[in-house]
């Protein structure tokens, strides 16, 4: 709840929501369009998918304002890059010895609860496979480069004993006990290289969005020629 006051978080939230609720509904729209020229109909009713898909958006922005507010407390930085230069410690406890990118959840949730507004079968069974490739590449190349060369060796063994997005056992045991996933004897390292380019970050989501947007385009223009 320390978040709250903290501009630096909806900064990040703003951006996040001005670069993926448009291009999410783009995609949506696209999905619809491509599920014409398949001849699907729409998953249910207005009054049924509608009240469905708002109810999954509000958990997943809520899981996502809740591992942001998280990051930010314990990191001393925004998740952003771009904001104020991201965060300046390992976070290893919390949701965050559980899995390496828990965000990736709550946005993949908000992503299908918006797929179930449209009533889209393409977007859902199709289209999502995709994003959740996309963001596994960008966290990886991305945001984990940025991670390696500030926090050097612990990144490295953090990486190694907590997985990306899929929990183990051991994890969730370490979450529930309040342990952090990287051992104490692992120092930080001084003098590591601070990653250079920050915004490299952004543009890289940019370019990528815009990529995936023209081969969805793609898509349904293909199976409505």
């Amino acid at each position: 709840m320390g978040a709250i006051t903290a501009p630096e978080l909806y900064r990040n939230f703003g951006i996040h929501l001005f670069v993926m609720l448009p291009a999410a509904m783009v995609m949506c729209w696209i999905a619809t369009y491509a599920d014409a020229g398949l001849g699907l109909p729409a998953l249910a009713p207005p009054g049924v998918r509608i009240p469905a898909g708002l109810a999954l958006i509000g958990l997943g922005g809520s899981w996502v304002w809740y591992v942001y507010g998280y990051l930010y407390l314990s990191g001393g930085g925004s998740p952003g890059t771009h904001v104020d230069g991201g965060p300046t410690a390992l976070v290893d406890t919390g949701p965050y010895t559980m899995i390496r990118h828990p965000s990736v959840i709550g946005k993949l949730c908000g992503v299908i609860g918006l797929g179930v507004c449209f009533g889209s079968v393409t977007f859902l069974a199709g289209f999502v496979p995709v994003l959740i490739l996309y963001s596994v590449v960008t966290n990886r190349y991305l945001q984990e480069r940025f991670c390696d060369a500030r926090f050097g060796k612990r990144y490295q063994v953090y990486r190694e004993r907590v997985p990306m997005l899929i929990p183990r056992p051991a994890g969730i045991r370490r979450w529930l006990r309040d342990d952090a996933a990287v051992p104490e004897h692992v120092e930080r390292e001084e003098g590591l290289e601070q990653p250079d380019g920050i915004w490299m970050e952004f543009r890289g989501y940019l370019v990528g969005l815009g990529l995936l947007i023209a081969f969805f385009a793609g898509i349904a223009w293909a199976v409505n020629a």
